[in-house]
């Protein structure tokens, strides 16, 4: 017989009954109930329990159960990108993958990596250092944000037009379904299971999909080798106009730089010191700015950095500052975090729109003069060679007036571009907002797959508002 929590007259009582069958399951010191399961709350929901597993068996076996009783389950990674999707309308248990740290190089081919899903970024590149190589899942946060987190949410960085996007660095998950299967998605194994996703390629179904298809247990994933040399051209112009100027020629120029970006004035000059450190010729803190991060053989990456330069100063730049590695590295880490949607004020949001790489201006105006209409301070990011761009907003007033301003700054941006995500916000507002932009690719697919892998509705229930 099935059991839920909104069968029980008494709500404590059902929690009692959730706990103890958890306990039994797995072990007291796997479930935390009270205050300790209060620390990990998602959308302002508490959940009834929080499980950390310690291997796939018992990740099953807790899913399974959920599934028996009906009760709704989110997993946690690190807790940097809860703010992605709606919010969750149920939660009664959260699966938490604490012990899932596990890192193995595939140190006789060096081109492949097998990490545990509750491993973060930052760990996985330490393990792979000493091998020569590195993982290219650039994001927010990597000393906190874990590899099966980044997967779920699909969190594009700075460098995959050199490296690849998450769904392009994925061989083969390990997933645990809503019904307790653990499965993998690559290679043979795959075969049987794609004809239950309607036939797609289930690494990149996974991939983005916000934890609402099955929880993400290990990933073999494919690595790059660390590069000769690095080095970072950065360079203020004293106005934006002079970057949309810039970009057909740096287009034109072929660097295949490792990556391009171009940000607002303030953009590096918030919280990390960098001000002091570029005081002279340029300060961050007062113009927008080119980075272009170039990778490989010395000769070349001199080469590059004298191509960007005259291309600098043909556009009225200042003279650029040639970074060497261990000097750029706190620039592109304040660049990753921009988009960080974890801990935002009720009065704050990030958007991204994605957009030709020679619209970037075009989105960055209309955006600024959008948000100068509805009194909402902004500040931006945007990759050259993609086109994406960043928006973070700000307002200064009541969260009442915040969420008329934000509601009216994505509406005119996905009308023009269609696809303008709200990548977090608080979680009233995000009931309220068209998230996917006007053009949301994919959610209908995944509301079709998502009843073939979760029938009973218990993962994430709510992120894609799935029927």
């Amino acid at each position: 017989m099935t059991t839920s929590g909104d069968q029980f007259a008494d709500a404590g009582h059902a929690s009692e009954y959730i706990a103890a069958r958890y306990v039994a399951l797995l072990g007291a010191s796997a479930v935390h109930t009270g205050a300790a399961a209060a620390a990990y709350a998602i959308d302002g929901r508490v959940p009834t329990v929080a499980l950390q597993p310690t291997d796939r068996a018992q990740v099953a076996d807790a899913l399974a159960l959920a599934s028996e009783m009906r009760l709704a389950v989110a997993p946690w990674g690190g807790g940097t990108q809860l703010a992605a999707g709606y919010p969750l309308t149920r939660l009664d248990v959260v699966l938490a993958l604490t012990h899932f740290t596990q890192v193995t190089p595939h140190v006789t081919d060096g081109h492949r990596l097998t990490v545990q899903a509750g491993c973060t970024l930052a760990a996985a590149n330490a393990a792979l250092a000493p091998h020569g190589h590195f993982l290219a899942l650039d994001g927010p946060l990597p000393g906190r944000a874990t590899i099966g987190g980044r997967l779920a949410a699909g969190s594009l960085g700075l460098r995959r037009a050199r490296y690849g996007n998450p769904r392009e660095l994925v061989e083969d998950l390990v997933i645990a379904r809503g019904d307790g299967a653990v499965m993998h998605t690559g290679g043979l194994t795959n075969r049987a299971m794609q004809q239950h996703a309607l036939g797609y390629d289930l690494n990149k179904i996974i991939v983005g999909s916000l934890g609402t298809l099955g929880i993400i247990l290990e990933a073999t994933l494919h690595v790059a080798p660390l590069p000769e040399s690095e080095a970072t051209v950065i360079a203020a112009f004293s106005e934006p106009a002079a970057l949309w100027d810039l970009l057909d020629d740096l287009a034109a120029a072929e660097l295949h730089p490792a990556a391009a970006a171009l940000c607002g004035a303030g953009v590096l000059g918030m919280g990390h010191g960098l001000a002091q450190e570029y005081t002279v010729p340029l300060d961050p803190t007062a113009h927008p700015l080119l980075l272009v991060r170039l990778a490989g053989a010395l000769p070349e990456i001199r080469r590059q950095a004298l191509t960007v330069r005259n291309l600098v100063l043909k556009f009225g730049g200042t003279p650029p500052l040639l970074l060497p590695g261990a000097a750029m590295a706190p620039a592109w880490e304040t660049l990753d975090d921009f988009p960080a949607t974890a801990d935002l004020a009720p009065t704050a949001a990030v958007i991204k729109v994605s957009a030709l790489p020679s619209e970037i201006g075009t989105v960055v105006e209309a955006a600024r003069s959008l948000g100068g209409e509805h009194g909402l301070r902004l500040s931006w990011l945007a990759d050259a060679v993609t086109g994406l761009v960043w928006l973070r907003v700000v307002d200064d007033e009541a969260a009442a007036h915040f969420a008329t301003a934000l509601i009216g700054l994505q509406d005119a941006l996905a009308r023009r571009w269609r696809n303008a995500i709200v990548l977090g916000c608080a979680p009233d507002l995000r009931e309220r907002l068209p998230l996917w932009g006007a053009d949301p690719q994919g959610v209908e697919l995944l509301r079709a797959i998502k009843r073939r892998f979760d029938p009973q509705g218990i993962l994430n229930p709510g992120r894609f508002r799935a029927k």
